[in-house]
């Protein structure tokens, strides 16, 4: 399960097979840099380490930056605007339920 800015992401979904698109377009990590899902997916259904590597560099960069944010929220006193916010993003997984596993 990998964390974006969009909600959850499970990159073993089909639909990723030929998605090119970085893994979250508002995330600024070396993974989000340079790898598409498609690639991320691809590692993962060969069972390439490199897989679990990259997928938790990014999910560390992302609560790296989601600490900053609270942080920030928290010294602007605005804290509560912030989670409600951040669960309403949050609350879904990015692709479909019930969607094809293979």
């Amino acid at each position: 399960m990998l964390f974006t800015s969009q909600g959850r992401v499970n990159i073993k979904r089909k639909q990723y097979e030929d998605d090119q698109g970085p893994l979250d377009p508002d995330c600024g990590c070396y993974v989000c840099r340079t790898y598409s899902r498609a690639y991320l997916r691809h590692l993962f259904r060969s069972g390439e380490i490199l897989s679990s590597m990259l997928n938790t560099h990014h999910n560390i960069a992302w609560y790296l930056n989601l600490m900053a944010r609270i942080r920030t929220a928290i010294h602007q006193d605005d804290f509560e605007a912030f989670r409600k916010e951040f669960y309403h993003h949050q609350q879904s997984e990015v692709e479909t339920k019930g969607g094809v596993d293979q």
